[in-house]
C-alpha cells in the first residue's frame, strides 16, 4: 500500500510457550512447516506493504538467519535490535528515523488475516493518531481490553486486567495503524509499552485514538493451547493462508495407516501400519510407528512416536520422542530431545524441558524442568504451593523477577518450619530476610512500609501471599512477571551482596503502638474476644493492657455465651476479618465498616473511596478518589485489619454501646450473591450492562450502576466461573430486589447468543 510501512515486533522471549521457545525464538515456532512470523510477512505482502522493519531481542541471530533480507517473502526487511528490553513502544521507537508517515505495527508471534487495507482506510477517514485493531474474544485477560464510543473512538483502555476489571470482551490484537507523530508521545530512553503506558495516556489526553473491529481470523500464539488452536485453523482452511492441508510427496505412508481430514504430513515423514493421524501436523523426518494415534497434535522435525502410543492435543519439539505405549494429552509439550519412556503417562498440562526423560511406566503429574519451577497457580490471595519444593520455586521466582533486597517473612501457626525454608531460599537469592513466626497479614502490611522494606511474604497452608513495598498485595503485572520467571530455567536473582536471615524483635510493640492507643482512664465495658490463633489472642491481651481495658474475656473457643451488656468480637485466624455481636444480635458488616469509617474520619479528617467502602459513607464525608496518599493506604489497611478494627471499636465504646452508635449512622444494607458465568461470558456481561443501562454507571472494580435508592456493583470473579453482584441500599428490601434484578439480567445476557 502506497506510503505505508510496517514494523513487526519480534523480540519477545515467549516464556508462556516454553519449552517450545527454550532454543527457538517465538517468531520461529513452526506452523505447518513455516515460522509463525512468515505468515505476518505474507499478510503484509498481500496488502502491498513491502517496506518492513523487525525489532529483535531474544535469539535475534536466529531470526536474522531465518528471514534474511525478506526476499523470499517479497519484502525488504530491516532489523532493529534492542540491547536491553525497552517495551513495545520503546522497541518500535528505534525505527523512528526510518518511518516516514503512516505505518502499521504487528506482532511477529500472532496469526491473522486481518484486512489491513480496510484498517488503514478507517484510520485515515477518522484522521486518527492511532488506530487499534480490535477483536471480540471469550477470555480477554491476556490482552488489553478496550471500550469504544460513537464512531469507534476509544473511551477506555486497560491492559491485561483482572476479571474484576474486565469491562468488555473487545480486546487489542496488537495490530496498530499509527502516524509518525506518535513518537512525540514515546519518551526517548527507558522502557515504555503501548498498552500499559502510551495508549491509556493518549486516551486520557483526549487525542484521536480509534478502534477498528475486525471479523477476520486472529490468534495470539501465546501458549500451548493457543498454538494448537492456530494450527487447527490453518489445517481446516479457516484463514486466507492455506486452501487445503497436504501430504508431501516424499512422505512414506503405509497403506494400512489412517490419515484423517485436515492433516499436514511433511517431507520424509514415515507413518507405520495401523497408525492414525487426525487433525495434526507431522513435521519433516518424523516417525510414527505402527498402531500409534496422533490427534490434534503438532510434531516438529525428527520427532518420533512409538508403537501404540497416544499423542493428543500436545506438541513434540525437534527430536522429541514418545516411546511405545506412552500416553500424553491435554496441552502437554516435550522440548527438544525430551522423551516419554515406554508406557509413561503425562497428565494434562505437563511439560518436559529439553532433553529431560520421563521414566518408563511413570505417571508424571508435574512439569520436569532442568532447573527452576513450573507454571504457577494463583488464587485471589496468593500463589498456590503444595510442598516445600514448590514454595521455594515460587519464592525464587519472586526474588528473580521483583528483586526485593529487604523482605519480611511471616507465617500462620503450624507453618514455622516452612517459613524457615522459604526464608533460607530468599537469603540464598541474595535478599536480606527479616523473619518472625507470629506475624499476621495485617502486621506485614503495617511493618513493611514502616521498616522501609521492599516486600514481604506470608506462608499459609498451601499458599504464599506476596506483598509489595507499600504493604499491598502484589499487582497483576508482578504476578505475570513472577509466573514468567517460574517457567525459566534459571531463577537466580542478581544482588550485589550475599543474603542473610535476621530475627525481627519488637514487631508486636511497633504494631501495637500504632493501633492500640494508651488509655488515659480504665474502660469497664464488658468485652469478649474469640479467635483460634493463640498468638493473635496474646497480641490482643497486650493491646488491652495498653488501653486499660478492665472487663475483657479473651477466648480460643468461638462458642461464646454473652454476658449482660457484653459485646463480642470474633476474629479469623489471620486477624483480617472481624465480626461484632451484641445482646440484641450481630451488627451487620456494612454498619460495622460505617462505624469504623466514621471513627477514621474524625481522627484523620477525610475518607477515600474504594471497593470495600459502603456508598452510604459519602453521607459521613465526601469520598475522595483512591490515590497514593498514605492516609488512603491506611484506610484500606484498616478495613482489612480485624485487630486494628477491634481496638478502634473498643476505644469508641467510651461513647456508648456500639449497636447504638451504629444505629445513629446512615442506614445501609448490603447483599452479596453470585451467578454462574463462564470465562467466555464475563467480558460481554459487563459490556452489555454498560451499554444497555439507562442509569449512571462507573467502571473500576467491575461496573457500579447507580439507582435512585441504591446501587449495584457487578464484578467478575477472578478465580471462579461466576460473577459477583453486590447491592447496597438504605432499604433492605430494595437491596434484595436490586440483587435479584441483576442476577436475572446477567442470566438473560448469558443465554443470549
Amino acid at each position: 500500500m502506497e506510503n505505508v510501512q510496517a514494523i513487526i515486533m519480534a523480540g519477545g522471549e515467549g516464556v508462556r510457550l516454553r519449552p517450545l521457545t527454550v532454543y527457538r525464538p517465538k517468531p520461529l515456532v513452526p506452523l505447518l512447516g513455516e515460522p509463525v512470523m512468515g505468515y505476518t510477512l505474507r499478510l503484509l505482502k498481500m496488502h502491498g506493504i513491502t517496506d518492513v522493519g523487525a525489532t529483535l531481542w531474544y535469539r535475534s541471530r536466529d531470526i536474522r538467519e531465518a528471514f534474511g533480507s525478506g526476499e523470499k517473502y517479497g519484502v525488504r526487511l530491516t532489523y532493529y535490535e534492542e540491547n536491553v528490553q525497552v517495551g513495545t513502544a520503546g522497541s518500535v521507537a528505534m525505527a523512528r528515523d526510518h518511518l516516514k508517515g503512516t505505518f502499521a505495527v504487528l506482532s511477529g508471534d500472532g496469526l491473522t488475516d486481518c484486512d489491513l487495507q480496510a484498517a488503514i482506510r478507517f484510520h485515515r477517514e477518522k484522521k486518527a493518531l492511532a488506530t487499534l485493531v480490535l477483536k471480540r474474544v471469550h477470555v480477554p485477560l491476556p490482552y488489553g481490553v478496550v471500550m469504544c464510543g460513537e464512531e469507534g473512538r476509544v473511551r477506555k483502555f486497560l491492559e491485561k486486567p483482572t476479571w474484576s476489571r474486565v469491562f468488555s470482551n473487545l480486546v487489542n490484537t496488537g495490530i496498530y495503524i499509527l502516524e509518525k507523530e506518535i513518537f512525540d508521545h514515546i519518551p526517548r530512553g527507558g522502557e515504555s509499552d503501548f498498552g500499559k503506558d502510551i495508549f491509556p495516556a493518549l486516551v486520557q489526553g483526549g487525542l484521536p485514538v480509534y478502534g477498528f473491529e475486525t471479523a477476520a481470523y486472529w490468534c495470539d500464539v501465546g501458549d500451548i493451547n493457543a498454538y494448537l488452536t492456530a494450527q487447527g485453523a490453518l489445517l481446516r482452511g479457516e484463514t486466507a493462508f492455506t486452501a487445503a492441508p497436504f501430504i508431501h510427496p516424499s512422505a512414506q505412508i503405509d497403506p494400512e495407516a489412517v490419515i484423517g481430514k485436515n492433516c499436514f504430513i511433511g517431507p520424509d515423514a514415515r507413518i507405520g501400519p495401523g497408525a492414525e493421524i487426525m487433525g495434526s501436523s507431522i513435521g519433516p523426518g518424523c516417525t510414527v510407528a505402527a498402531g500409534a494415534r496422533i490427534e490434534n497434535a503438532c510434531l516438529w522435525d525428527r520427532a518420533a512416536v512409538g508403537e501404540k502410543a497416544r499423542v493428543k492435543s500436545a506438541v513434540l519439539c525437534t527430536g522429541a520422542a514418545v516411546r511405545r505405549g506412552a500416553d500424553i494429552s491435554g496441552g502437554c509439550a516435550l522440548g527438544e530431545g525430551a522423551a516419554a519412556g515406554e508406557y509413561a503417562r503425562l497428565l494434562p498440562g505437563v511439560k518436559l524441558w529439553p532433553y529431560i526423560k520421563a521414566l518408563p511406566g511413570a505417571t508424571v503429574e508435574k512439569s520436569l524442568v532442568e532447573t527452576g519451577g513450573e507454571a504457577l497457580q494463583w488464587t485471589e490471595q496468593g500463589a498456590c504451593c503444595d510442598s516445600s519444593e514448590a514454595a521455594c520455586a515460587i519464592i525464587r521466582a519472586y526474588a528473580a523477577a521483583e528483586k526485593p533486597e529487604r523482605v519480611l517473612v511471616g507465617c500462620a501457626p503450624g507453618e514455622e518450619a516452612l517459613c524457615r525454608v522459604v526464608s533460607g531460599a530468599l537469603a540464598g537469592q541474595g535478599a536480606e530476610v527479616w523473619m518472625e513466626d507470629g506475624l499476621t497479614p495485617p502486621m506485614l502490611r503495617f511493618l513493611i512500609p514502616e521498616m522501609g522494606l521492599d516486600g514481604g511474604a506470608y506462608i499459609q497452608p498451601c499458599l504464599i501471599r506476596l506483598f509489595d513495598g507499600l504493604g499491598r498485595g502484589i499487582p497483576s503485572r508482578a504476578r505475570e512477571r513472577i509466573s514468567a520467571q517460574a517457567l525459566k530455567r534459571d531463577s537466580r536473582a542478581e544482588f550485589a551482596r550475599n543474603g542473610s536471615i535476621l530475627s525481627l524483635s519488637g514487631a508486636a510493640e511497633m504494631y501495637l503502638a500504632r493501633i492500640a492507643p494508651r488509655g488515659d482512664k480504665p474502660l469497664f465495658s464488658p468485652i469478649a474476644v474469640a479467635c483460634r490463633n493463640e498468638k493473635t489472642l496474646d497480641l490482643i491481651r497486650r493491646g488491652f493492657q495498653r488501653m486499660r481495658v478492665k472487663d475483657a474475656r479473651v477466648l480460643a473457643d468461638e462458642r461464646v455465651k454473652l454476658r449482660p451488656r457484653e459485646t463480642a468480637f470474633f476474629l479469623d485466624e489471620t486477624g483480617e476479618r472481624l465480626r461484632v455481636e451484641t445482646e440484641d444480635g450481630p451488627i451487620e458488616d456494612a454498619q460495622k465498616d460505617m462505624l469504623l469509617l466514621k471513627i477514621w474520619q474524625q481522627e484523620k479528617g477525610r475518607l477515600y473511596d474504594g471497593p470495600n467502602v459502603p456508598r452510604a459513607a459519602a453521607e459521613i464525608s465526601p469520598l475522595l478518589p483512591r490515590c497514593d496518599d498514605p492516609l488512603c493506604a491506611g484506610q484500606e489497611a484498616m478495613l482489612r485489619d480485624g485487630v486494628a478494627a477491634l481496638f478502634m471499636l473498643c476505644a469508641a465504646m467510651k461513647d456508648g454501646p456500639l449497636d447504638k452508635q451504629a444505629r445513629a449512622l446512615p442506614e445501609t444494607h448490603v447483599r452479596i450473591v453470585s451467578a454462574p458465568c463462564l470465562p467466555r461470558d464475563k467480558g460481554r456481561v459487563l459490556r452489555a450492562l454498560c451499554s444497555d443501562t439507562a442509569y449512571p454507571h462507573t467502571l473500576g472494580e467491575g461496573v457500579r450502576i447507580h439507582h435512585e435508592k441504591g446501587c449495584a456493583t457487578i464484578v467478575p470473579d477472578g478465580f471462579r466461573d461466576q460473577v459477583r453482584v453486590t447491592s447496597e441500599s438504605a432499604d433492605s428490601e430494595f437491596a434484595r430486589e436490586l440483587c435479584d434484578f441483576y442476577l436475572d439480567r446477567i442470566k438473560r445476557i448469558i443465554n443470549t447468543p
